[in-house]
């Protein structure tokens, strides 16, 4: 099984994550769709990451990606539970791969990190304090009142679990800290970091991607 990308993509720590809960080997091959964009359209017809190759078979998107490892190794399930549960973890899931990957990862990430950082480019500051000001302080609000106080949104650990964490892990690179501002949704992603799959690859990144931190930013929730 070989996964193409890199982790610092959300998408391709959602299943770098999913993997490592469902302790499927696999060989990681780095690939920045940003910087190698014609190895990436060979390998996708977007240009886009993940792209899981697997017997023979190439499969592309997180989220299809995701099902067919559920398929292929059902314990533990990544959508686990009733069929409310289960509707509850796939709608999160795209909250999360849509809404908060545009604020987060579309205009902090790209801007501080990925311009401000690996580019070393000018960043849109009037962009990122539109995302903080207006934009961000609603979604935020949203998924305060989603999560549990305690615990996971259901029973068991989930795919909602892996793809909030993973792109709020983008945000905290990029100086986002929610802290007491949203103290159910701190306390959430918080829980999350407790699993050792998550911490390991925490310990991972912080080893190879320090250089690219930025300085936490002062944040007021609306």
């Amino acid at each position: 099984m070989i996964l193409h990308g890199a982790s610092i993509s959300p998408f391709v720590r959602k299943i770098m994550l999913a993997l490592a809960y469902k302790g499927i080997a696999y060989d990681l091959q780095p690939l920045n769709p940003y910087l190698e964009k014609e190895l990436a359209h060979k390998r996708h017809p977007m240009g886009k990451v993940p792209v899981l190759e697997h017997n023979n078979q190439t499969i592309m998107d997180s989220t299809v990606i995701a099902h067919y490892l559920d398929d292929i190794c059902p314990v533990p399930p990544l959508y686990p539970g009733t069929a409310e549960d289960r509707a509850k973890i796939r709608w999160l899931e795209e909250y999360s791969d849509t809404r908060l990957t545009s604020l987060i990862g579309g205009v902090l990430f790209y801007q501080k990190v990925l311009r401000g950082k690996i580019l070393n480019k000018d960043v849109d500051q009037d962009a990122i304090d539109q995302c903080l000001q207006h934009h961000l302080p609603m979604v935020l609000n949203y998924l305060e009142q989603q999560v549990p106080a305690k615990g996971y949104v259901c029973e068991h650990f989930s795919m909602a679990e892996v793809s909030l964490w993973s792109i709020f892990r983008n945000g905290w690179m990029a100086g986002l800290r929610l802290n007491s501002h949203y103290p159910k949704l701190h306390a959430y992603i918080s829980t999350i970091e407790q699993e050792p799959w998550i911490a390991n690859l925490i310990s991972e990144e912080n080893h190879e991607l320090s250089s690219f931190y930025c300085e936490p930013m002062i944040f007021k929730a609306n």
